[in-house]
């Protein structure tokens, strides 16, 4: 998968999680919904400009509008696929049918894998 492709998904995790409409979201953020739905389908890069103000519309730093964990210390993964954080990589296991979801560590030696159970819904 793509970084745009990435950034897509992620745009509309954060936004959906929100309880936000892609028209809200546009309307907030000062942009078209039709240039947040390219936006989340993969179809357009967005400016540093653009970054800033859906970061600010959905109240999470432009880091996490990334996908992208500040230390990057950890991370977690289903298939191909990274996520910031366990909740987000569960979601996407449930969807995609998984059992387990991935954790990765630096360590000194490099990264450390460990696989865990995806957790049951709330």
């Amino acid at each position: 998968m793509r970084a745009i492709q990435r950034f897509g998904k992620q745009l509309q995790r954060l936004r959906t999680r929100r309880g936000l409409t892609q028209e809200q979201l546009a309307v907030t953020a000062g942009l078209s919904r039709t240039f947040v739905t390219r936006l989340e389908l993969g179809q357009h890069d967005p400016s540093l400009s653009t970054l800033v103000r859906l970061a600010k519309a959905l109240r999470v730093s432009v880091t996490e509008l990334l996908g992208e964990s500040m230390s990057a210390r950890q991370w977690w993964q289903v298939g191909q696929d990274r996520f910031a954080t366990r909740e987000d990589a569960e979601d996407h296991a449930r969807t995609a049918g998984e059992m387990f979801v991935a954790r990765y560590q630096h360590k000194p030696g490099g990264p450390v894998r460990r696989l865990l159970p995806v957790r049951g819904t709330k």
